[in-house]
């Protein structure tokens, strides 16, 4: 099977790449690699250049997804949204969301992280004649495996994780209000591979008197980052829009006790386990933290449980086989492709054009 993967991981420099080593797309890309397929990465901004393929996979809204989208090839395209904003309810600027359902109007297959997604997208764009799945992203287990480090509050401050980007959706400013809150000696650890509001958080930290208890890590690699989830007492992710992030998958194959926000496919993932609270209210951050290091005894106890429900639920693995199911499926199926279909409206071959036209351009 000869597979083209299309995401924006495959677009940045290699001090990113050497920083960011493992995305849904790298993990998928390694495991159809490792069971003898043909894959071919390219960036959203890169050509195909006439490559003949059985599938393209797109990752992401973007000009890679969009070039999928008014192709004429007969490759079967398959499209993975991981569309945070528009999952969590917040606004999405209107030329995004039509071009958004122009991809989904024009996808053979569209892949949800989570059942919660799933029925999001059936409400919001037009999937009839596609075929829609449910594969969540897969976890690399041997690297996150269940250890508990940690010495729960005893002889040292309880310890916090944050690992993410330092961007304006994870609300990490958020995270520091709610820390300033707590009288509970406490310390906090953020991991990033994106530095982007580093100074101001840091100016935050300081002006709420938080800088000798706020350690900013940088990037880690994987094997480091097992490690601060190994000896954290508790991760905490306050971000105001997920899909399936990663890293509440990682803290739960490691047991270590989670606090998030309701948002996106986050009470699904935990299945449960850890505290839910709304995001962007500190007030409300706070005291979840505070319940979870009261009753530290209680949530320690489903650490194993949690980490089994997790290795149960979000095996790489299996997200390989998944999604190699649905390409042979595809390749199967007879006649012509969906975004082979004409287009009902002039509006539609205009959008279609205009696609066209701001691809040429990039």
């Amino acid at each position: 099977m000869k597979i083209a993967l299309i995401g924006g991981i495959y677009g940045k420099d290699a001090r990113f790449r050497a920083a960011v080593r493992c995305t849904p797309e790298t993990t998928l890309e390694a495991g159809l690699k490792a069971r003898g397929h043909d894959v071919e990465t390219f960036s959203h901004h890169a050509a195909l250049d006439g490559q003949s393929f059985d599938v393209i996979h797109a990752h992401h809204f973007s000009y890679g997804a969009t070039r999928a989208a008014v192709d004429s090839g007969a490759a079967a395209f398959v499209f993975t949204s991981h569309d945070a904003p528009s999952l969590s309810g917040l606004p999405v600027p209107y030329p995004r969301r039509l071009a958004s359902r122009f991809v989904m109007g024009r996808a053979d297959a569209v892949i949800a992280l989570s059942e919660t997604e799933s029925d999001f997208e059936r409400r919001s764009y037009p999937l009839g004649g596609a075929v829609h799945a449910v594969i969540p992203n897969g976890i690399d287990q041997e690297i996150y495996s269940y250890a508990r480090r940690n010495a729960g509050g005893r002889g040292r401050p309880w310890q916090l994780l944050f690992v993410g980007q330092l961007i304006a959706i994870k609300n990490v400013d958020v995270l520091l209000r709610a820390l300033a809150r707590l009288r509970a000696p406490i310390e906090l650890d953020i991991a990033y591979h994106n530095p982007g509001l580093e100074i101001p958080l840091r100016g935050l930290a300081a002006s709420l008197g938080l800088p000798g208890r706020v350690r900013f890590l940088g990037p880690k690699q994987p094997h480091e980052l097992a490690a601060l989830y190994h000896h954290a007492d508790l991760f905490v992710l306050p971000s105001a829009a997920e899909a399936l992030p990663s890293v509440v998958t990682e803290a739960m194959l490691c047991g270590t006790p989670v606090v998030a926000t309701d948002v996106g496919g986050v009470r699904e993932q935990l299945a449960g386990h850890g505290l839910l609270v709304r995001p962007g209210n500190s007030a409300e951050l706070a005291a979840a933290i505070g319940n979870v290091l009261e009753h530290y005894e209680h949530f320690a106890s489903r650490s194993e449980e949690m980490s089994r429900s997790a290795r149960r639920r979000f095996s790489a693995d299996v997200m390989v086989d998944r999604h190699l199911e649905l390409y042979a499926d595809l390749i199967g199926r007879k006649g012509p492709r969906r975004r082979h279909a004409a287009l009902p409206s002039p509006f539609d071959a205009a959008l279609k054009m205009g696609v066209r036209l701001l691809c040429a351009t990039r």
